[in-house]
């Protein structure tokens, strides 16, 4: 797609996996629907560890076959260390209809997910920023965007029904709704880091 629409009955705000799966999801059930992302994809996102629960997801989506084929790291289970003691948990030991998962590189797997969205119909909008949202009483109804490559058009979409799916952004709960909250509990902090070439640890088992 290359022009914004001036309407649509949903729009979606973000591309990442929540936005492209309730666009999908909605555009298979015969709505029509924008979706707005600001970065243009691949763009670089910490890899994931994905749960089995995610195949019935990715059944409902018809993404199945893509995943499945694109050559992720399938994760049969994870193997836990905690001090002295370690603990192999496998997926089929807990169900028999789910025994695996993946392991997945983020930019390639929401691309992936992305680019399924546009398939199955939705409206997608690569480098393209929400600027401002306009209310009707207290019902969101309109948005202005702005795009952040390319011709740097502007322009402005109605809509009947809004999703804000730009995560940490939060277009929504931080600049409107003034609702994000962050519970004392996670204020912790978290590292991480890449290796090649490296050995995989002893215990445990094949692609834990």
């Amino acid at each position: 797609m290359s022009i914004v629409p001036s309407s649509t009955q949903v729009l979606v705000i973000g591309g990442g996996p929540a936005g492209s799966t309730a666009a999908t999801l909605l555009v298979r059930e015969g709505f029509d629907v924008t979706l707005l992302e600001r970065e243009v994809f691949p763009r670089y996102h910490i890899g994931e560890s994905l749960l089995p629960a995610a195949l019935e997801i990715f059944d409902l989506l018809g993404v199945r076959e893509k995943v499945e084929a694109h050559g992720f790291q399938h994760k049969p289970g994870a193997h836990i260390d905690w001090n002295s003691e370690g603990w192999n948990v496998k997926f089929e030991r807990l169900n028999e209809n789910q025994t695996y998962s993946f392991q997945v590189r983020r930019d390639e797997f929401d691309q992936l997910l992305l680019e399924h969205a546009k398939s199955q119909g939705v409206k997608v909008f690569e480098g393209t920023e929400i600027k401002s949202v306009s209310f009707e009483g207290d019902r969101p109804r309109s948005a202005t965007w702005s795009q952040t490559v390319g011709d740097r058009n502007t322009g402005e979409v109605s809509f009947d029904f809004l999703i804000d799916a730009s995560g940490r952004a939060g277009v929504m709960a931080t600049q409107y709704l003034k609702n994000r909250h962050f519970p004392s509990t996670f204020q912790n902090i978290a590292t991480w880091g890449y290796w090649k070439n490296a050995e995989r640890l002893p215990d445990g088992f094949d692609g834990a």
